[in-house]
């Protein structure tokens, strides 16, 4: 029997996770209702993701970051997707502290390992 399950992040910002959505071609829906049989859980929350028969959400939890709401049997190909997530909510993160300290984006490579580099430059 499958279990209901709530999975810790640091992501903290909605527009910045949408936008790692977006990029990864994941199509969610915004205030939408999210439902587990099992558990009986069914609370209306900002993101509800899916993708390949798999649905889960992203819920603000009372520490102000976002937790991911989703089925234990679902797991395993969850963190697949949330791993790319939590990427590209990193690089979108760095480009826009960086963009606010006056940084301009020089270049960016991503290897073989998919590890994205980023040279910035401040001009003075």
């Amino acid at each position: 029997m499958s279990k209901f399950v709530r999975v810790k992040t640091e992501l903290r910002a909605l527009a910045l996770i949408k936008q790692s959505l977006d990029d990864l071609a994941l199509k969610y829906s915004e205030d939408a209702e999210y439902s587990h049989i099992w558990s009986g859980f069914r609370q209306k929350i900002p993101l509800v993701v899916r993708e390949q028969g798999v649905a889960y959400g992203f819920q603000l939890n009372t520490d102000g970051v976002y937790e991911v709401l989703a089925d234990d049997m679902q797991l395993g190909r969850i963190q697949k997707s949330l791993q790319a997530i939590r990427q590209r909510y990193a690089y979108h993160q760095v480009l826009a502290t960086a963009e606010q300290a006056g940084f301009d984006l020089i270049d960016e490579q991503v290897g073989k390992d998919h590890v994205i580099r980023l040279t910035v430059r401040k001009w003075s």
